[in-house]
């Protein structure tokens, strides 16, 4: 039996095998994923194929592919706008006693406590899709603190473009205990303000 040319709903968006096989299409996402019609994110979590060239496409499959992340670190300040670098990976937080999944592309993960990982998180809709990202201020935090993971260089290029771009330091200052900054947040804003 060969696959109608006109996109069937599963091409549409991005679809869990699970659902489709209560639906009774299990076997159908199995055919659309073997023909490439369908690209596997994760196992059993598919995106339509003909979509690989969407702007911020990455964040998109990641959410799709871990709903109990958080865009992060590297991958947040790409999308504020505050480093100039380009992330080789999605960075996403996770629960500390979550096991990370494997993806069929390149992430990274973090761990975090519960405090942390549910304070200051957004949730910003790209091409239709709920993506849930921490905050400007916030992510700035999260890359001073994870600064060995992520690089001095690019924590502090986003410090520097936060504060350049209107952010305040107070912003910074309510989120150094929730992101365990106290005694590095404060000696780094007072060097930028002199």
């Amino acid at each position: 039996m060969s696959l109608p040319k006109s996109k069937s709903e599963l091409e549409k968006r991005v679809t869990r095998l699970s659902t489709a096989k209560q639906q009774g299409r299990g076997a159908a996402v199995v055919r659309l994923a073997r023909d490439g019609r369908l690209r596997k994110l994760r196992p059993g979590v598919y995106r339509p194929a003909d979509r690989e060239a969407w702007m911020n496409q990455d964040l998109l499959d990641a959410c799709a592919a871990v709903p109990e992340g958080v865009i992060c670190l590297v991958s947040a300040l790409a999308h504020y706008g505050l480093t100039t670098t380009i992330p080789n990976a999605v960075w996403m937080a996770i629960p500390r006693d979550a096991w990370a999944p494997r993806l069929t592309f390149p992430a990274r993960f973090i761990r975090l406590g519960d405090r942390s990982l549910k304070m200051g998180v957004e949730t910003i809709r790209l091409e239709g899709q709920r993506v849930r990202i921490y905050g400007k201020a916030k992510t700035v935090c999260d890359a001073l603190r994870f600064r060995d993971k992520i690089g001095v260089e690019v924590a502090m290029e986003a410090l520097k473009t936060f504060l350049r771009q209107g952010g305040l330091p107070d912003e910074l200052i309510q989120w150094e205990t929730t992101c365990r900054v106290q005694g590095i947040l404060r000696p780094y804003l007072e060097a930028m303000q002199a």
